[in-house]
């Protein structure tokens, strides 16, 4: 019996401590809100491309397959530039 209440408190114990420890929110960097104000800006990009491409007057077929793919790789290259 001491054995099985002695279990229930140390989980119970080892669960409010990974519950307190979840709960508490990660420090961020301090150069951390400037790197997400550029991938903020990346993805912008992004998608004014992307929403340029699915005009009506826009490339189709290969041409508009080619074009999205670098806008994706534009994108892709922005974020890896962007601070760290």
């Amino acid at each position: 019996m001491r054995q099985n209440a002695f279990t229930v408190v140390l989980a119970l114990t080892v669960a409010a401590t990974a519950a307190v420890s979840a709960a508490e929110p990660k420090p961020k960097g301090p150069d951390r809100p400037a790197r997400d104000g550029w991938v903020q800006h990346c993805t912008v990009l992004y998608e004014a491309r992307v929403a340029a491409l699915h005009a009506p007057s826009s490339p189709t077929g290969k041409a508009r397959l080619r074009a999205m793919h670098a806008a994706a790789e534009t994108k892709k290259a922005c974020i890896a530039r962007a601070r760290r």
